[in-house]
């Protein structure tokens, strides 16, 4: 069964990368698509105690990424690599992304940083096998409703391009279909055309 799959960056499920992760949870629910997640803050630290541990964790990242249609690469938007989401990706094998379309979403910090950011992921993803980024969305302050005490909402403009840019994941997804794309991402293709 193939799902789309978030690597998550931030150094806390409970901030504005975890909400923006439940929002785009909720956007694949309403295509009828599955959606999981991977947090690097959940890596184990690589020390000789957790070593096992670490390569389990490695290991069972990489089959979910081997199962999923697409891949969401959601972090914080910063001046420099994000720490937590490259430990990650660099005990990840070569080419452990080839042919997986991938998102790249960044939370907080100013517009100008995403760029900045793949710049920084650029030789990562290369070694991962991804050619390209197929959308990138950058959610900053005003990207988000916050009314009181309740939680973070996205705004109608951020859910827009973030629904923009899984429709067009969806659309290469499709463009992939001679390579054997999943029953359930075409159904959601065509209901979406």
């Amino acid at each position: 069964m193939s799902y789309f799959l978030a690597l998550s960056g931030s150094s806390t499920k409970f901030s504005k990368s975890g909400f923006l992760l439940q929002a785009i949870g909720a956007i694949l629910e309403r295509r009828d698509l599955d959606f999981h997640a991977i947090h690097a803050s959940d890596l184990p630290p690589n020390e000789p105690a957790t070593v096992r541990i670490v390569h389990q964790f490695v290991a069972d990242t990489n089959d979910q990424i081997q199962h999923a249609a697409a891949l969401v690469i959601v972090t914080p938007a910063t001046k420099e690599a994000p720490t937590l989401l490259t430990s990650l990706l660099k005990l990840l094998p070569d080419k452990a992304f080839a042919k997986k379309p991938v998102l790249l979403f960044a939370t907080g910090g100013l517009p100008g940083h995403v760029a900045i950011l793949e710049y920084e992921l650029k030789q990562t993803f290369f070694r991962l096998g991804t050619k390209a980024i197929v959308a990138r969305v950058h959610v900053g302050t005003g990207g988000w409703l916050i009314v009181g005490d309740d939680r973070p909402r996205l705004s109608r403009g951020a859910e827009r391009e973030i629904t923009h840019a899984i429709d067009l994941v969806l659309g290469s997804v499709a463009a992939a279909d001679s390579v054997g794309v999943s029953a359930s991402v075409r159904g959601a293709v065509a209901r979406r055309m």
